[in-house]
Formats: structure tokens, C-alpha cells, sequence
């Protein structure tokens, strides 16, 4: 139903648009992006396919935004098929040590760069504060026990071995309390007691917040920096799916435009991307609104999951990857609107450089980059100031998810996007829609009509997923 939109055409002549001058991006009060003077709603790909057929056919579905490598030709190729880019400053970005090389290394990116008319957008180290992390548990959990023990089984003396053993023991029971400050000192001392020095003594999971502190002070230094010898082009921040509120709320103070990867499927104990109580597709929703309350007032563009887990793990089995599938069209498009109704401005996919460009989820992507770019018009449109009352008709779940609206001011037409984050069917009734009883709403997708009666509608929503109601 969507490509009958009306609304099409306007759409149609964003990205056509793009000239041979420098972009001007700004954000608005509404954290929507303002390109050249236009509201867009972002929809962006993690990769640049090698294959000019591919992008192009990534261009006219709909996507506007593309991650390139930190070369002149690669901006130059985008742009021919009227697309902006973003480039990933990497660790320049953090001043906290090597400074003048890095400061340097700035200067020289915005000089080559900044005036291409396709740079939109720099981006930092990806996942950053979470690798501060994420390393050291690597390290401390799982390479570290794993070369002790097997240091501590070849030794000879049956006595030492089983004195390490227990000391060993110990590291993880203190490691299972979280009493890193104390496990590590205890690991470190055991390569002393085998005769040698840890590889990497003093490094864990103890001294990690000092290791993100140091960087974020860094970032921080370098996003001012970048800003003031830029300021056409905001700095966009990407999280892990991780870490604490006050933690990203640090970060977040060096970058104009936040957000976090999130990918749930298949919903089972072996994807844990999620480490909310939320793990289903509704994760998606969970974490936009987690990164706004970590980044008041800043965009979020979410990354969404373009890929399988069995695509990026070689190394499993042939029945494991086949478990660990890719998403369905149904479930990307419900993650696409999870995230916008949850207030993004903007989506993004990962992984697809890992599927086949002739596979399913590839084409699913296509057609879902369509409809949005069908929508553009709605997206980008301002949230119209009404207050939507949301009721949920009885039914036989605990119903601890439920039915979230956006509406967007379209004109003086008030859209509806509509989500059921519930793992249940609902039906919804909806009043305070600033609408008169006859007025009518089409549902794009189905066709199917609902009338205002007594100032509300009702209609039935299948389990996690969409509606987009257009007002006739």
C-alpha cells in the first residue's frame, strides 16, 4: 500500500537534490536532522558495496547515509549516486595521549574532507566506552584462566599444582562477586608463582573505570577540537548495547548525535545481545529510550541488524547457524518502527556486508528502505503536541508490554505510527487524537478503515508489530 502513497513524490526528491556544494547539517529543536535546509529522517547502511549495481540499488530503495573509508574516491562514488557519507575519525579523537600527532590528524581530515559535498557526518570509535571493557573481560574470564590452567596442569610437583589450583579457584570466586580489585592482584600473582610475568599485569576489569575516564576526557578534548575547526559537521557516537546510564551520559558529552547497535534475533538463549530483562525484538524500543535518557535532548539513531549471528560466526556448526538465522521482513520492519516510535531519528543497518546481495534479507531491506523512503515525509515531520491516551482491551497475557503512538504533524494531518511491543495480539483504543467522530484513518498496509466514534478508534494489533494509520 505504501507505494500508493501520495506523499511519494515528495520524497522521491530528497536525495536527488544533493549538489556539488559542502551539505549543511544542523540539528533541530526536535533532534530531527537538517540537511541543506530539508528535515530527514536518516536511514543509513554500515557499508559501502564494492559492486556500483549494489549501491545504486541501495540509493533508489531509499538509503541516504553510508559509511565510507577515509579516502577522497570513496566520498566521490557515493556522492554519483547521490548519497552522504560518514567518516569514523577513529582514535585521533582521543587527546588524552599522543596529542599533537592526533590533534594533527584532525586538522588533516577536516582539510581533506570536510568540503566534499557528500561528508555529512564524522563518527568516533565505535563501542568505545564498552570496549574499555569488553577487553578486559576477554582477557581476565576467558584467555587468562584458560593459559593458567594450562601452565598450572604441566607442572610436575603434584603439591604446587594443586596449591595453584586452589588459588586459581579463588580468582573465580572472587571474579563471580565482582571483586575484581581483588581477583586480579591474585591472578597476577600466580604467573609470578609460575615462574613468570603476566602479560598484561594490572589490566582488568578493576581498573577499567580509570581506563574509560581517561578516554572519555580524551574524546571529549577531541570532539571540541573537531567541532571548532568543523563546525558544518556534527560527530555522531555509536554505544554497545551495554554499560550504565552515568557511564554513557560521560561519553555522550563528545558527540551531537548518539546511539546503539541492537541485535535481538533470533529470540533464544544463545543471542544475548540484550542485557535487559527486555531480550525480544521490543529490545530495540527498550534502547532507544535508554539512549535518549543517557543523551537528553541529542538525536538517537539506532543501529539495526542486517545480518544473521550465524553469518559472523564461521566457526559454528552448520545446524547452529541455520538456528542462529537472519531477521524476517516482518521482524526488520517491526525493529525499523520500534525505534521510530520510541523516538529515533534515525536507523541504521550493520552486517550487511556479511549476506549475499541476491539473499532475502538483502531484498526485505530493500523494500523495507522503500517504504520508509515513501514515508520521508512523515518521519521528518514534526511529533504533533497531542496526548494520545493509550487503552488496552482485556485479553489473557500479564500484558507488561504494551501499545506505544507516535504522532507526526504532517500538514494539518495528524499520522499515527503505532507499535505492539507486546509478544501478544492486542487490541487498542485510542482517544485524544484531536480528531472529529467521522474522521477516517487508513491503515497503509492493509487497507483497513477505522472511523473516529466518540473520539477514539480501536483496532486489533498482532503480536510486535506495526500500523501506520494516515488520516483521509
Amino acid at each position: 500500500m505504501y507505494g500508493k502513497l501520495t506523499l511519494g513524490s515528495m520524497a522521491l526528491g530528497l536525495c536527488g537534490a544533493l549538489s556539488a556544494a559542502a551539505a549543511t547539517f544542523h540539528i533541530a529543536e526536535d533532534r530531527m536532522a537538517v540537511v541543506d535546509g530539508e528535515r530527514v529522517f536518516i536511514l543509513g547502511l554500515y557499508e559501502n558495496p564494492s559492486d556500483d549495481a549494489v549501491l545504486r540499488e541501495a540509493a533508489e530503495s531509499g538509503f541516504n547515509l553510508v559509511y565510507v573509508s577515509a579516502n577522497e574516491a570513496a566520498l566521490d562514488r557515493v556522492h554519483a549516486q547521490n548519497l552522504w557519507a560518514w567518516i569514523n575519525a577513529g582514535y585521533a579523537i582521543d587527546l588524552s595521549e599522543k596529542t599533537e600527532e592526533r590533534e594533527a590528524a584532525l586538522h588533516s581530515m577536516v582539510e581533506r574532507f570536510a568540503a566534499h559535498p557528500a561528508m555529512l557526518v564524522w563518527e568516533v570509535p565505535d563501542e568505545a566506552l564498552w570496549n574499555c571493557w569488553y577487553n578486559a573481560i576477554l582477557w581476565r574470564t576467558g584467555e587468562e584462566p584458560r593459559r593458567l590452567t594450562e601452565k598450572i596442569n604441566a607442572l610436575e610437583d603434584e603439591d604446587q599444582k594443586r596449591e595453584l589450583r586452589g588459588q586459581l579457584a579463588e580468582v573465580r570466586r572472587l571474579q563471580r562477586l565482582a571483586l575484581y580489585d581483588e581477583a586480579e592482584p591474585l591472578a597476577d600473582a600466580l604467573w609470578s608463582a609460575l615462574g613468570e610475568y603476566s602479560p598484561r599485569p594490572g589490566y582488568g576489569l578493576a581498573d577499567a573505570p580509570a581506563r574509560a575516564a581517561k578516554l572519555c576526557e580524551g574524546m571529549i578534548a577531541g570532539y571540541k577540537l573537531l567541532r571548532k575547526i568543523d563546525p558544518d559537521h556534527p560527530v555522531w557516537m555509536n554505544h554497545a548495547p551495554r554499560n550504565q546510564i552515568a557511564q554513557l551520559a560521560m561519553f555522550n558529552q563528545g558527540a551531537d548525535i548518539v546511539g546503539c547497535d541492537i541485535y535481538p534475533i533470533p529470540f533464544t538463549p544463545k543471542v544475548g545481545h540484550s542485557d535487559l530483562a527486555e531480550r525480544s525484538l521490543a529490545a530495540v524500543g527498550a534502547y532507544t529510550r535508554r539512549m535518549q535518557q543517557a543523551a537528553p535532548g541529542k538525536p538517537v539513531w539506532m543501529v539495526l541488524q542486517g545480518f544473521g549471528w550465524g553469518d559472523i560466526q564461521p566457526e559454528r556448526s552448520e545446524a547452529e547457524r541455520r538456528e542462529l538465522r537472519r531477521p524476517t521482513y516482518e521482524e526488520s520492519r517491526f525493529m525499523a518502527y520500534d525505534a521510530i516510535a520510541r523516538g529515533a531519528r534515525g536507523i541504521l543497518y550493520w552486517g550487511t556486508a556479511s549476506i549475499e546481495k541476491d539473499s532475502t534479507l538483502w531484498q526485505d531491506l530493500m523494500r523495507l528502505a522503500a517504504e520508509l523512503r515513501a514515508l520521508q515525509p512523515v518521519l521528518s515531520a514534526h511529533d504533533a503536541p497531542i496526548g494520545i491516551h493509550v487503552e488496552v482491551k482485556e485479553t489473557f497475557g500479564s500484558v507488561d508490554r504494551t501499545i506505544h503512538v507516535l504522532p507526526k504533524q504532517v500538514g494539518d494531518k495528524v499520522w499515527l505510527i503505532i507499535v505492539n511491543e507486546c509478544p501478544d495480539p492486542l487490541v487498542y483504543v485510542l482517544r485524544g487524537l484531536g480528531a472529529p467522530d467521522g474522521t477516517i484513518y487508513e491503515e497503509i498496509d492493509s487497507g483497513r478503515r477505522v472511523t473516529v466514534d466518540d473520539g477514539a478508534i480501536s483496532m486489533g494489533l498482532a503480536a510486535q508489530s506495526v500500523h501506520i494509520l494516515r488520516p483521509e
